[in-house]
């Protein structure tokens, strides 16, 4: 009984080993996801060779960037396929003759490119508020609520955020590889 006892006094001393870590689904044999990679986002799949995720700058801003980036880039790859398939907007045939490439440098000469950042800065005003609330916790980073209201199935919006993300995140890859086949001289659609 003594012996009983003894053991019973040193076990209870003992702490419950930590939770195992998250192994990353993207690189699993790289090993554990970082910490605040746990898979809650859509899209988290552990992968942050960086480690950008323990950085100074808080998750839901980082995920609202690569959110608000990607879903620009979707518009910007239509549009940079339109333009160079000849598509027009209104008033364009007063900058000249120009392609997806070089119509950034035509917009600045001719003044147009002030306009478009003037857009550009009050939808970016008008998205602070959602920001502030991202980073409270109010609120997902990208949702504006504009159709997410809409669905009322939960594994059908979980669906459709890791769509965005991941076409997002093609989005992204596809505009810098775009616009890099533009700058080597590739400037007709399918950019080979």
């Amino acid at each position: 009984m003594v012996l009983h006892a003894s053991l019973a006094h040193t076990t209870s001393h003992l702490r419950a080993p930590p939770p195992l870590a998250i192994a990353s689904k993207a690189l699993p044999f790289l090993g554990e996801a970082p910490p605040k990679l746990d898979g809650t986002m859509a899209g988290d799949v552990g992968f942050d060779p960086l480690n950008l995720s323990e950085s100074a700058v808080p998750l839901p801003w980082m995920r609202e960037a690569e959110i608000t980036h990607g879903r620009v880039c979707m518009l910007a790859i239509v549009g940079y396929i339109a333009v160079d398939a000849g598509i027009r907007a209104p008033g364009a045939d007063k900058i000249g003759t120009v392609t997806s490439f070089t119509a950034h440098d035509a917009t600045v000469a001719s003044g147009h490119m002030f306009l478009l950042l003037g857009v550009a800065g009050v939808l970016e005003l008008a998205g602070i508020a959602g920001i502030a609330a991202s980073l409270k916790g109010e609120r997902t980073p990208g949702n504006f609520e504009l159709g997410s209201s809409m669905v009322k199935d939960v594994k059908q919006l979980d669906r459709m955020q890791l769509a965005e993300i991941t076409h997002c995140r093609l989005a992204m890859m596809a505009f810098s590889g775009l616009v890099t086949q533009a700058a080597l001289g590739h400037t007709a659609f399918p950019y080979f």
